[in-house]
């Protein structure tokens, strides 16, 4: 378990997660990707776990090149 500071911006924008610190904020408070394991409450401090983060970024890419090929193969099936 890797942790960073949700304050910590340049080593969050180093493992790929270019977003404020408020928006992480309403991310937890929402419920995105706490079931994931994403954040890491601790002294009163909210962190990010890398290690999920970096599971969550693959399944993400995976999900998107998936929705890109979908979307690829109705412009070719429109064009007939």
């Amino acid at each position: 378990m890797n942790l960073i500071s949700i304050y910590d911006t340049e080593r969050l924008r180093e493992h790929g997660l270019c977003v404020t610190p408020g928006t992480l904020k309403v991310w937890r408070h929402q419920g995105r990707y706490v079931a994931d394991g994403l954040f890491v409450k601790f002294a009163h401090r909210l962190y990010i776990d890398t290690d999920a983060l970096q599971k969550i970024l693959q399944r993400e890419q995976k999900r998107m090149m998936e929705q890109g090929k979908r979307i690829a193969e109705a412009k070719k099936i429109r064009r007939r």
